[in-house]
């Protein structure tokens, strides 16, 4: 035996027959190196069978299905606590998810058919009617209950951790890769992106940089002390955001494109919901208030610098197609003292490479 090479940590002898026999010693060792780097790669500590992104509700309820089959899994945070989203989201901090504490039932998938924010576990104390007795809960309660979630169960939730140009392993075609903010890099063979619906829509019109988002506008009621409030959509976060102010102001205006969709009416609770319309009431007894219908994508918002007011303009009337008797009638006839903009929320896909 003159020498020998390891190869999956077996020693393997190396023979002069062998050497001689066409380099097939060589060959096998330069292949036995290739595979075990390979695969030392795919398993690194980096690589799991499924990733998640995003450790919302989504995602760590997910994560507990997965750990209950025993998978190898990681859920993957940008944030430091579950359910970042609900750190600033609703900005008014009441949730409009009903938390049904009592059904007169004894039947458990009965209750839970009527509990909308308990996740699935075993654990009977991860019901959320043990966080909160209020009809529609504070935000800060579910913060505490999904971390309790997380806790309890032993989820492998990585946080601070962005993640960043998911692609396909273009060799492999199987396994997806990507990389998070301090250029760690992550393998797995099932990707689950668990991120919701959270970034908000901020379409481009005219005028557009003159609108304080619905992200970024104050929670100060007094800021808004004796002005008048143009909201630009009629989602929840619209009316969240009119019912939030508009003891404080002099009128506020909702403008959308289409009619207010009514979640009683429809029986989609996505739709506006009773507990955010109070504005409706205000408008419908002629209190100044007013909900109007126009495209929002066809209006230009212009700011007046000698008042730092600002103006709506229509095409009709910029073209000077609006009568003068009709512009005397709009109700948009005024300047606003502030324009917010609550147009809903899209996707994220800046996290994927193309």
């Amino acid at each position: 035996m003159e020498a020998s090479f390891r190869c999956f940590n077996h020693l393997i002898p190396v023979t002069h027959r062998m050497l001689s026999m066409n380099f097939t010693a060589i060959l096998l060792a330069l292949a036995c190196f290739m595979l075990e780097t390979c695969w030392s790669e795919l398993h690194s500590p980096l690589a799991k069978d499924y990733c998640i992104i995003g450790a919302g509700p989504s995602g760590v309820q997910m994560a507990y299905f997965l750990q209950k089959k025993n998978r190898d899994y990681i859920v993957l945070e940008r944030g430091n606590v579950t359910g970042n989203f609900f750190l600033k989201y609703p900005r008014h901090n009441k949730l409009i998810s009903i938390n049904k504490r009592h059904t007169g039932k004894t039947n458990k998938e009965f209750n839970l058919r009527h509990d909308w924010n308990s996740l699935i576990s075993d654990d009977e104390s991860l019901l959320f009617k043990h966080y909160s007795k209020e009809f529609f809960p504070h935000k800060k309660h579910y913060l505490r209950y999904l971390d309790d979630y997380k806790k309890k169960l032993n989820l492998n939730v990585q946080f601070n951790t962005d993640i960043r140009n998911v692609h396909r392993d273009n060799k492999t075609g199987s396994v997806t890769t990507m990389q998070d903010q301090n250029d760690n890099h992550y393998n797995c063979r099932t990707l689950i992106v668990a991120t919701g619906i959270s970034k908000p829509s901020v379409p481009s019109f005219g005028g557009s940089e003159n609108t304080i988002g619905y992200e970024e506008m104050s929670m100060d009621p007094e800021d808004y002390e004796g002005k008048s409030v143009l909201i630009l959509g009629r989602g929840n976060s619209a009316f969240e955001t009119a019912q939030h102010i508009y003891g404080h102001t002099s009128l506020v205006h909702m403008v959308a494109r289409s009619r207010v969709r009514l979640s009683w009416a429809t029986h989609y609770v996505g739709d506006l919901r009773g507990v955010n319309n109070e504005l409706l009431d205000t408008y419908q007894l002629k209190s100044l208030d007013a909900v109007l219908e126009a495209p929002v994508g066809e209006v230009k918002i212009a700011k007046d610098p000698n008042t730092n007011k600002y103006r709506v303009l229509f095409p009709e009337m910029e073209d000077d197609s609006m009568a003068d008797s009709e512009l005397d009638n709009f109700a948009m006839r005024e300047d606003y003292d502030v324009v917010i903009r609550c147009l809903g929320w899209e996707f994220d896909d800046s996290l994927f490479s193309k």
